[in-house]
């Protein structure tokens, strides 16, 4: 038997062995065939296993032959042979973060960077390694450290500057790739990373310029001409954004972002119809993409077709509920829908995803305010703005909130503030209009909305806005022209059902029928029935839809129409009219108005009962101050506003309010208000117990109410307290009213300033009240009240001071011959009295120098608090009114003590 020869052991044998399967895997590879690259390694697996560079090498061929297990159990091989090996450790690191083993890797390449400090791209996988985990501030410091070794080092510049943009340190990222752009000027990336640091930073010029750099080296990136587009919008180049978003949109396979993003473009462009394409195109290649669905939700709500904008929203929400836009115009929604309580809990939900969400906190504001939770509306607006400044509507609704708090001055501003943000905002030009108009301003106002009108023809509330200017000024025929937009302001009342039939616009109307419809408040059916005769006389039969409680009353007119609850099923009308459109239709001018001096008319026989309960005694002044609350409480004054006119000799106040709302005359102190009881208007009929009451009264004095309307319609003397901001029908700065022959207007000159008006008023009515307690044959006769001898002569002193300073003033008539009434009444009891001689000429100087002293103190005083000035100097003067008092007091005490007098002022109580 013949044995073999041994082999004996040859490293140039083996090593050439090795180089042929290493030549043989690699050929394999060169030509695409990786699984017999992997088959010729067996071959020499137990020669490699040997030896560190070997197992290396073995590794890199089963690596790219995408073995990555193999490949790591070959580096790791080479590492055993040799734990210094730099190739076997990088190599290794880089397998093991392709098999999606991030923390392995991230050792690995520490321990590189630790065995080569001066390996650049090992610290430069660390970061990128720290990047994937998440670790940011991390993987910034290693691109950092990498930088400090290598500071060209592209990858390395790029990704630091992404970091420092993520963590909003924008110059720092910016320049990161401007050094990018600069070592590598042909890469469209450094450009398109500038682009987008230089959007954020608001430099759109410099971005959209960087955008251009990164287009013209790479024309057919979406993502380029995505950002271009989005720069060009914000810059307002909506058509130039369109063509970006056109070319993004070619991508191959479609691109939704740029689909949407042309939507938006074409919305800004006004072409509505082709911008809801847009997002429907977007939604056709990803359905859930929530900013194509709402914004398609925000478009078919601008073109009024709520139903499905809201469907949109809810789409969008089903996708991703905690979708902040989607929520926030639900709630513009549901506000536009009258259900602010729904609204207001979408702004709730919103605002728990995110409490500083402008929309939201604006839109919750408006919801509040909806709730007349004005003060809460106020605070949310206010955050809403602290979130966001320039958000144009969140300062209308403030404005508007500010209103209705009755804080017009700041309301300007908040107008003013939306107008900086928004020049064209017709809305806030509207607000800012009714708000100079509350501060006196009709003129202003009027400019105002005109221009919102200009801006926003079919903007209703700015035309009924405008209508209220022109009727004020007394241009009549302009005004009803424009108050036909009544019905279509927001928060309008109903439209009167008026059937088919034209509306009547002054045509003839000998032989034909008209329906008109009563409107609005009890005191416009009062002021305007004055019409319906002269329909009447027109040759018109008319029906008159009118309140069934106001029938009564109206009965006074005379008319043959008909009154009805409606018109019948089926009634045909050759024209139909609402009440308040008479005016325009008989085109009426301030010359021309129906103003007879009388054209209602109380019953006699509760004229006669209401004139035996009341009685013939005093001077008669029934009041009334406030309306229907419900309506405008700002044309109401205080009950005890009305001091003044009680305290003329012989008057007597009437309520004539009904129910709860006369009760408030008790609480008035000083004076009384009679009541005029319990079944006082207390029936069906409204006011017929009120007229019938009127009649005997010798004068009314009443807040701007129905009531004001009622004495005017019967022909009574009527004073009309009117608040600064009077409503049109009382026109501008008029004493008298061209609707009302018998009434007089007496007008705030400062707002929420009665007492003027009420001293006026008193000064008017005081003459009126003498001269009836004259004709009654009993002449008016002082009261006699008791009172020591130096009350007396101060007295004396202080209506001497006065008689003189009213002469020096020019002061009211009335008011003088008031003053020297009162003198001579009390010089003439000191005359019969014999108050005279024994030193009292001394006494009497020393208390006119304390009383005119006292007199220029407090009109500083009063300058100090119209001033707002509550400084030392108001303190100072303060102490000198009771100082100057106390010095009275004792002169007083003196005169006392001198005639014996019986009563003797006691000032001080307290102990020294």
């Amino acid at each position: 038997m013949d044995l073999a020869l041994a082999r004996e052991p040859s490293p140039e044998r083996d090593r050439a062995l090795l180089q042929g399967v290493i030549a043989q895997a690699f050929a394999h590879l060169g030509e695409g065939q990786p699984s017999l690259a992997l088959a010729a390694l067996a071959g020499g697996g137990e020669l490699a296993a040997r030896d560190d560079l070997a197992s290396y090498v073995f590794g890199l061929v089963c690596f790219n032959a995408a073995d990555l297990r193999a490949a790591l159990s070959w580096f790791d091989r080479a590492l055993a042979l040799n734990p210094d090996s730099r190739e076997a450790l990088g190599a290794r690191a880089i397998a093991l973060q392709r098999l999606g083993q991030p923390q392995d890797a991230l050792e690995a390449f520490e321990e590189l960077a630790r065995l080569a400090p001066d390996d650049v791209e090992a610290r430069f996988s660390v970061g990128l390694i720290l990047q994937s985990l998440g670790r940011m501030k991390e993987a910034l410091a290693a691109y950092e450290e990498a930088l400090r070794a290598k500071p060209d080092h592209c990858g390395a510049l790029t990704n630091r500057g992404a970091l420092l943009e993520r963590f909003g340190r924008l110059d720092e990222a910016l320049a990161c790739f401007e050094a990018t752009a600069a070592l590598r000027p042909d890469d469209p990336g450094a450009a398109f990373n500038m682009g987008s640091v230089l959007q954020k930073l608001g430099r759109l010029e410099d971005a959209l310029k960087a955008y251009d750099a990164a287009a013209a080296l790479s024309p057919a990136d979406a993502e380029t001409q995505l950002n271009r587009g989005n720069v060009l919008h914000r810059m307002g180049r909506s058509q130039d954004a369109l063509a970006c978003f056109e070319a993004a949109a070619r991508r191959p396979g479609g691109y939704p972002q740029a689909l949407h993003n042309k939507g938006v473009a074409l919305h800004a462009l006004g072409r509505r119809a082709a911008a809801l394409k847009a997002y429907d195109d977007a939604l056709a290649l990803d359905p859930r993409h929530c900013e194509a669905i709402c914004n398609r939700g925000n478009l078919l709500h601008e073109l009024g077709r709520l139903d499905e904008a809201f469907s949109a929203y809810g789409e969008a929400l089903r996708i991703r509920p905690a979708f902040l836009p989607a929520l926030a115009n639900r709630a513009n929604i549901l506000l536009q829908w009258g259900e602010a309580e729904q609204a207001l809990r979408c702004c709730e939900e919103a605002l728990k995803h995110d409490g500083r969400h402008p929309q939201a906190l604006g839109l919750r504001g408006a919801a509040l305010h909806r709730l007349r939770r004005p003060a809460q509306a106020l605070e949310a607006l206010d955050a809403a703005l602290a979130a966001k400044a320039d958000a144009p509507e969140v300062w209308l609704n403030r404005g508007n909130v500010l209103q209705e708090l009755d804080r017009p001055e700041e309301a300007v501003k908040a107008y003013d503030e939306a107008l900086r943000f928004k020049p064209d905002y017709a809305e806030a030009l509207s607000g800012l209009g009714v708000a100079l108009k509350e501060l006196g301003d009709a003129d202003g106002a009027l400019a105002c909305f005109e221009r919102a009108l200009e801006r926003k023809p079919d903007l209703h509330d700015a035309r009924n806005n405008r209508a209220g200017a022109l009727l004020l000024k007394g241009r009549l025929r302009e005004g009803f022209a424009d108050f036909e937009s009544r019905w279509d302001r927001a928060n309008a009342p109903p439209r009167p059902p008026l059937g088919p039939a034209p509306l009547w616009s002054g045509e003839d109307l000998a032989g034909s029928s008209i329906l008109v419809h009563d409107e609005q408040g009890l005191g416009d059916l009062i002021q305007f029935c004055r019409y319906l005769p002269l329909v009447e006389a027109r040759g018109a039969r008319v029906d008159f839809v009118c309140r069934p409680t106001m029938r009564r009353l109206l009965s006074g007119l005379g008319l043959a129409a008909r009154f009805l609850d409606a018109p019948a099923r089926g009634a045909a009308y050759d024209y139909a009219c609402p009440l308040m459109s008479l005016p325009r239709a008989f085109g009426s001018e301030l010359s021309s108005l129906p103003a007879a001096r009388a054209y209602l008319r109380a019953e006699p026989q509760a004229a006669a009962a209401w004139s035996a309960r009341i009685g013939a005694a005093g001077f008669r002044v029934g009041v009334c101050w406030r309306g229907n609350g419900a309506v405008n409480l700002k044309r109401g004054f205080p009950p005890a506003a009305l001091a003044p006119l009680a305290a003329i000799e012989g008057a007597r106040l009437i309520s004539l309010m009904r129910g709860e709302d006369a009760l408030e005359a008790q609480p008035c102190g000083a004076f009384a208000i009679e009541r005029l009881g319990a079944d006082y208007d207390a029936g069906p009929d409204a006011f017929i117990d009120c007229a019938a009451a009127m009649e005997s009264c010798d004068l009314i004095v009443t807040s701007d109410t129905a009531i004001a309307h009622l004495a005017g319609a019967l022909g009574r003397p009527a004073f009309l307290a009117l608040r600064q901001a009077a409503d049109w029908r009382w026109l501008e700065r008029r004493a008298d009213s061209p609707w009302y022959p018998t009434m007089r207007l007496f007008r705030q000159t400062r707002r929420d300033d009665w007492a003027p008006v009420f001293e006026e008023i008193a000064a008017a009515a005081a003459p009126l009240a003498h001269e009836k307690l004259r004709a009654s044959g009993r002449p008016p006769e002082p009261l006699l009240i008791p009172a020591g001898v130096g009350e007396l002569i101060d007295k004396i002193v202080i209506l001497e001071i006065k008689e003189a300073k009213a002469a020096d003033a020019g002061a009211d008539a009335g008011k003088l011959a008031n003053v020297r009434r009162e003198l001579a009444l009390l010089r003439r009891l000191r005359a019969e009295r014999g108050f005279s001689g024994g030193g009292l000429g001394a006494l009497e100087t020393e208390l006119r120098r304390a009383n005119t002293a006292l007199w220029e103190v407090e009109d500083e005083l009063r300058a100090c608090e119209r001033e707002g000035r509550f400084d030392a100097r108001f303190v100072a003067l303060a102490r000198r009114v009771y100082a100057t008092n106390d010095e009275r007091a004792a002169l007083k005490r003196a005169i006392n003590v001198m005639f014996d007098s019986a009563i003797v002022e006691e000032k001080h109580f307290g102990g020294a």
